[in-house]
């Protein structure tokens, strides 16, 4: 049996629309048919938060939606950004014939 925490996070991550806590919960109970106490999903994503490798987002307005951030593009290191800087530099002083 998974934890309640488990469940909220496999439901963000089947789908990342952000949504209030009580639709994740309905969402959940559809699911499963496990009915929660009423804090339940604040507690999973108070929990959720604490773990490094889950990002949460959140609205400012009330009611609060959450959903999982998506993770951004990948980093290029320093020297991959050398490397395209002098192949753009080349190109440029060979397209104005100073090579």
């Amino acid at each position: 049996m998974k934890t309640y925490p488990e469940l909220v996070l496999e439901e963000l991550q089947r789908d990342n629309t952000p949504r209030t806590s009580a639709q994740i919960e309905a969402e959940i109970t559809a699911r499963t048919g496990v009915t929660p106490h009423k804090t339940a999903v604040h507690g999973a994503i108070i929990a959720l938060r604490k773990r490094p490798n889950v990002h949460l987002i959140h609205t400012l307005t009330n009611p609060r939606k959450y959903s999982l951030a998506v993770p951004s593009a990948t980093v290029k290191t320093p020297a991959e950004i050398n490397a395209e800087f002098e192949r753009n530099l080349w190109a440029v002083r060979q397209g104005r014939g100073q090579v």
